[in-house]
């Protein structure tokens, strides 16, 4: 394992990412979100993701220099157009966008089409968190997962996510997660490191059961979490992020790596003051807290929870990246010409 410290990777980062022709402020935005990932523990949305994201600038499907815009707005719904650049700024204004809308009309809803990779969700619904709204998001991605029933790819990993608010001194309670039964990311990750992909997770190209990672890789399908519940989830996300978003398969094969994005804001003030919202809110969490441990479990914890302690361990001790992801980042980065210290 090679061990650096988050001001390192958001540095080596925002480096490759100028390197490849991304103007300043945007390379230095899409790096610390990579980096934000690897320190909440979900390195399969970390400093992994350049390597694919960097081959894409170089295949032409991504636009390094776009600036995503706002290209219409009606009522309380609003859309962004990416224009094949980067996914996370675009994803971030298109946050902002329906926050405002959700001040002026109670709620607010945007979506973002021609977007590539948004990176991990939890970031824009905690945005909205952090304005006292509650928010949802989802989107549908590239062919990956299998329906229910099935064993041929139809729908993506697509995310899933919400976000609500908690008194003031208090992290949100934040879920975000694949309604694949893994997300790929997390698969390529496992593949790095030689590791197997957990029971019921894989499928060949053949459709039987598989602990390979390369299963996937080599024609095989990822399986929806929670057999048909997560399918229908996952279903769901799809037809927002391909309806709304207008991100066909087709589209996103164009652009490995795209999503159709939809997030929404909810002010809860306009249904009750929010004093007694986030009251109801720490009521729920002080009974989440106060259940029961089942056998072998030392606390209950929020969703949401986990990251925040991982976070404080990897500012803390720095975030280790296996060896051969590492050594793709040095190679990657000599491609661009940035010098790995």
């Amino acid at each position: 394992m090679t061990r650096r410290t988050p001001d390192q990777l958001r540095v080596l980062m925002t480096q490759m990412l100028q390197a490849s022709g991304t103007p300043s402020d945007l390379a230095a935005f899409v790096g610390a979100s990579l980096v934000d990932a690897n320190l909440t523990g979900h390195d399969s949305h970390g400093v992994i993701r350049i390597l694919a994201y960097l081959a894409q600038v170089r295949s032409g499907a991504l636009d390094p220099v776009a600036r995503a815009e706002v290209v219409n707005e009606s009522g309380a719904t609003i859309l962004i157009d990416g224009r094949w650049g980067w996914g996370q700024p675009a994803m971030h204004l298109a946050t902002t966008e329906a926050i405002r809308l959700a001040r002026e009309f109670g709620l607010g809803l945007a979506t973002v089409e021609r977007c590539y990779h948004i990176g991990r969700v939890a970031p824009y619904v905690e945005q909205v968190a952090a304005a006292k709204m509650v928010g949802i998001a989802m989107a549908n991605a590239g062919a990956a997962v299998a329906p229910f029933g099935a064993r041929s790819r139809v729908m993506g990993t697509n995310p899933f996510a919400w976000s609500v608010p908690r008194a003031d001194g208090h992290e949100p309670v934040t879920l975000d997660v694949a309604t694949a039964f893994i997300a790929e990311g997390k698969l390529r990750v496992a593949r790095a490191k030689g590791l197997p992909a957990p029971p019921g997770a894989v499928v060949n190209a053949d459709g039987l059961p598989s602990d390979d990672p390369n299963d996937f890789y080599n024609g095989g399908a990822l399986m929806a979490f929670g057999a048909h519940k997560g399918s229908g989830m996952s279903l769901f996300a799809q037809l927002m992020g391909r309806g709304l978003a207008g991100q066909t398969p087709e589209q996103l094969a164009g652009h490995g790596g795209g999503n159709g994005p939809v997030i929404i804001a909810i002010d809860p003030e306009r249904l009750r003051p929010l004093t007694d919202f986030l009251g109801a809110v720490e009521d729920q969490v002080d009974a989440v807290h106060a259940a029961m441990p089942a056998e072998g479990i030392s606390e209950v914890l929020l969703p949401g929870e986990p990251e925040i302690a991982e976070r404080a361990r990897r500012e803390r001790d720095g975030i280790e990246v296996a060896d051969p992801i590492w050594e793709s980042l040095v190679a990657e980065a000599a491609v661009w010409g940035v010098v790995v210290g």
